[in-house]
């Protein structure tokens, strides 16, 4: 099987997941509440302003880990957004075996099993 073929598959196979279905619920969720959409989109704001910062070689500060944990905190007691960080660990929990997956013929070939 070609490799990308079967990436492409992987990615249609996450799309119809129970636990992307159940992160694009938690996402319907969010967004119908104006409250928590706010709170939310000014999360998600900050976190890439964050990443920006990093991936151009900028030291990311005490102050900006702070600012981005006290958000954090925030919005975490909006029981939508709650839900959609646990939706959102539940996914990330499948893409970790994904990637354990991938990674394992690697650590097979560098341990000598392989």
């Amino acid at each position: 099987m070609d490799v990308l073929q079967a990436i492409h598959e992987l990615s249609i196979a996450i799309r119809t997941s129970e636990p992307f279905a159940e992160l694009r619920r938690a996402y319907e969720q969010v967004q119908r509440d104006p409250t928590a959409h706010q709170l939310f989109t000014k999360f998600r704001a900050l976190q890439k302003q964050l990443q920006q910062k990093q991936m151009s070689g900028f030291p990311v500060s005490d102050a900006d880990v702070e600012l981005l944990q006290q958000h954090l905190h925030i919005i975490e007691m909006n029981e939508n957004i709650a839900r959609l960080i646990h939706a959102e660990e539940r996914l990330n929990e499948l893409f970790a075996k994904a990637m354990n997956a991938m990674i394992q013929p690697i650590d097979e070939l560098y341990d000598g099993h392989s």
